[in-house]
């Protein structure tokens, strides 16, 4: 159970990492701030996931110092994509050369 619940946990963290890195790949291609936030927001979720038994079995920390370790990487990532929300947009180009401001 052990190894499968590591297993698991480690598979999250690879996914999670995967989408914050393609959003990177996306933020640079399209130079968005929004994109950006989010990128940086999955980053410390992924990491926080998993951090609270990191922190806990491999440092040694109590369960109280583990868990307040996790739960601020937690609360970065989700104000990082609470903020991307409110990052102003770049105006965008149509065809016909019309500028309009992004959603």
């Amino acid at each position: 159970m052990f190894v499968g619940l590591l297993l698991a946990k480690a598979a999250i963290v690879l996914l999670g990492l995967f989408v914050a890195f393609q959003g990177y790949r996306a933020a640079k291609r399209e130079r968005s701030q929004r994109l950006l936030a989010v990128a940086g927001g999955f980053t410390f979720l992924s990491v926080g996931s998993v951090l609270e038994g990191i922190c806990y079995n491999v440092f040694q920390l109590s369960t109280l110092h583990s868990g307040l370790i996790q739960t601020c990487f937690v609360g970065l990532g989700m104000t990082f994509i609470a903020l991307s929300l409110f990052v102003p947009g770049v105006a965008a180009e149509t065809p016909d050369g019309v500028q309009r401001q992004a959603d």
